[in-house]
């Protein structure tokens, strides 16, 4: 939930940010494959490549 990024079901561990806590429910997703030229990974705060929701829903 914390950095958005998806992740399989049975993911225990964000290998992104760390962090525990996940969420099933999402809005939007966005693709992004070089963090460091992406101006839409700028505007968002991304910094690794990967697949992320645009809107996480607790």
């Amino acid at each position: 939930m914390r950095c958005k990024l998806l992740v399989p079901d049975d993911t225990s561990v964000c290998p992104n940010c760390g962090s525990r806590e996940f969420s099933d429910r999402w809005d939007g997703m966005v693709v992004i494959l070089d963090a460091t030229d992406s101006k839409v990974a700028s505007l968002l705060g991304i910094k690794k490549p990967g697949m992320y929701a645009l809107k996480v829903k607790q």
